[in-house]
């Protein structure tokens, strides 16, 4: 605006000034009076005076307006604000101060930087208003429902900008003897929802990935079950920080397995945590958490999804509103009591095997809730389909358990005093439930883990019911402890193999008869 005046003025005093002030050559050579001369230089002298008086508000006003600006800047938003302000202002210093040389030697030059600069939106002035611009990092479908909420908030006329998406590169999978390249679910879903900017770095402190998020620079980071390290001069690149949307009651359970570790503890609640991020792993201050009781059926599937979608709407509706305006930042949030820390270490494969000998009912209905999916609960069986085939040593994949006191199945003479505690209950379907499978565990023979869903090796999934037809109608089925299975399970490669009833004689690779109903 103030160049603008200056245009103006600059028009209005050319207008006014006799040509001899602007150039002295043509007065000269025509051989004017003295007097003449004399008076064309003395109003040249006085216009020329009046101009470096203008001059000199004008650049001591866009001074002033720019050190208010910054102060007005660090008000609002704090130091860092007030730096990256400073940076804005310094530019556009620099711009003023080249129109303003523009303006003094060559006025038509002077006019398109005036326009330029003018046309240029100011921070924070009506509808050139800038928008704070937000960054999500995430990989894998469970937290796809945190990035569409985002990007609807983000949208055209949301309170901010979701300006890019960061998640893992893609990975090579085999798929009916065919590999090929496989996006995360996160990269799919952002590539549906047009969003401007992906980045897919094979580690977070790639260099030139690091240089184009500088390059962008971010409000604020957000990531959800990203799955990478996040370096320091990552951490430093959004100015009001990273925020992380964690899925248990920080500082229980920091780690990558959180919701998996809360049910496999047994735990009665669980939560959501939005917290900053720092070089500590799920170390930082919490911006806000939320509790919700655990009813002893949700598994970790289910459960991770919910939690998500909930953190997701916390994030949008309470969280962000009191960060960009600096209610909340890292200074100010909760710091995380480091003598109630507990660690969610990464799943091994071996933790999902069920163990009645030495594991209660409970125990053995978590490991099934938080081991749901991968990797999976298995039970070690010794069963047989026939009654001429005498039982192999099979390892089963069970899911949908549920935990009842043996007293209160009513089986009558289906699980009498004489029966052996290893040997697998049917079950019947009752009102209000489904058939089930019963194990009744060693040290827990008052309680009976019932399954509902079962995978045979090399079979198609099926349920109760037709499991206790084709593989406990013939022969009882029991289940087998960890010197038993081991030696049954080499005995056989975990293959549906059968010998004779007395043990000897050459392995078959006869599939069993369908047992007798």
């Amino acid at each position: 605006a103030g160049l603008g005046m200056a245009q103006a003025l600059f028009r209005t005093s050319r207008a006014s000034t006799p040509p001899g002030c602007w150039d002295m050559a043509p007065l000269l050579a025509r051989n004017a009076l003295p007097r003449q001369r004399l008076a064309g230089e003395a109003r040249c002298s006085r216009a020329s005076r009046a101009r470096r008086v203008w001059v000199g508000v004008l650049v001591a006003a866009a001074l002033l307006g720019g050190c208010c600006r910054w102060l007005s800047a660090f008000a609002a938003h704090g130091g860092e604000g007030a730096t990256r302000s400073h940076r804005t202002l310094s530019a556009r210093r620099e711009d003023g101060g080249r129109a303003v040389r523009m303006l003094c030697s060559r006025p038509a030059a002077a006019a398109a930087a005036a326009r330029a600069l003018t046309a240029r939106p100011a921070e924070g002035s009506g509808a050139g208003q800038s928008r704070p611009r937000v960054v999500f990092l995430g990989s894998p479908e469970c937290v796809c429902s945190v990035l569409e909420k985002l990007a609807e908030a983000g949208g055209a006329e949301g309170a901010f900008d979701l300006c890019g998406v960061v998640t893992q590169p893609p990975k090579n999978v085999t798929r009916k003897g065919k590999m090929s390249l496989e996006k995360t679910a996160i990269h799919r879903r952002a590539e549906e929802l047009g969003i401007r900017q992906l980045w897919t770095p094979e580690k977070a402190k790639d260099e030139q990935f690091l240089s184009e998020l500088e390059a962008l620079a971010p409000d604020i980071c957000i990531t959800a079950a990203y799955g990478q390290y996040l370096p320091k001069r990552f951490l430093a690149a959004p100015r009001l920080g990273t925020l992380n949307l964690h899925p248990s009651l920080l500082p229980r359970w920091r780690g990558a397995s959180p919701v998996q570790r809360a049910l496999v503890a047994g735990d009665v609640e669980t939560g959501i945590t939005i917290l900053y991020t720092v070089s500590k792993m799920d170390a930082g201050p919490i911006a806000l958490q939320r509790t919700i009781p655990l009813l002893g059926n949700e598994t970790s599937e289910h459960l991770l999804d919910y939690l998500f979608r909930w953190g997701a709407d916390l994030l949008v509706n309470e969280v962000l509103p009191t960060v960009f305006p600096g209610e909340v930042s890292q200074e100010i949030a909760s710091q995380q009591d480091e003598a109630l820390v507990t660690h969610a270490g990464l799943i091994a494969k071996s933790e999902g095997m069920l163990w009645p000998h030495n594991e209660t009912a409970l125990q053995m209905r978590d490991k099934v809730r938080g081991f749901f999916g991968w990797p999976g609960t298995t039970l070690p069986v010794a069963m047989s389909g026939a009654e001429e085939d005498a039982p192999v040593g099979l390892r089963v994949k069970v899911s949908e358990a549920e935990v009842v006191r043996f007293a209160d199945l009513q089986l009558g003479d289906l699980a009498g005093s004489d029966r052996p505690v290893e040997e697998l209950l049917y079950v019947p379907e009752r009102e209000g439930s489904f058939p089930a499978v019963g194990i009744r565990p060693a040290t827990d023979p008052d309680h009976v883990l019932l399954l509902r869903s079962f995978l045979v090796p090399s079979m198609p999934a099926t349920f109760a019911k037709a499991f206790h037809q084709k593989w406990m109608s013939a022969q009882p089925a029991r289940w087998m402890g960890p010197e038993e299975e081991a030696e049954r399970f080499a005995d056989t490669g975990g293959m549906l193999r059968s010998r004779n009833k007395d043990g000897d004689g050459p392995k078959t690779k006869k599939w069993p008869k369908k047992g007798k109903k």
